[in-house]
């Protein structure tokens, strides 16, 4: 599995549904774990982005398929991140010479 961060702002119309927002999400869960991804965390978000979330899905091809399927539904525009956790990024740098 790979983790991706994606980082969620709000179009025009998803704040227009904003009351309508948790079944959007819902469904864009489930889907997700069809994918077999899932969300880890996710947050709402003060300032430039409204949601963060940390997703864990089986490689790059579902991580694209979550988050276009996300970003049709009209609501959010969602860019995507490859992550690391802490400790084996720690780890691969550790390995480059000196």
């Amino acid at each position: 599995m790979a983790l991706y961060v994606q980082l969620v702002k709000l179009s025009r119309a998803g704040v227009m549904k904003l009351p309508e927002l948790a079944g959007d999400f819902a469904k864009v869960q489930a889907f997700n774990e069809s994918l077999g991804g899932k969300f880890l965390y996710v947050v709402a978000c003060f300032g430039e982005y409204d949601f963060v979330a940390l997703a864990d899905y089986p490689d790059e091809v579902a991580a694209l398929k979550g988050a276009a399927y996300a970003a049709a539904q009209g609501n959010a525009t969602i860019q995507t991140l490859p992550a690391r956790p802490i400790e084996e990024f720690f780890k691969i740098v550790g390995e480059l010479p000196k």
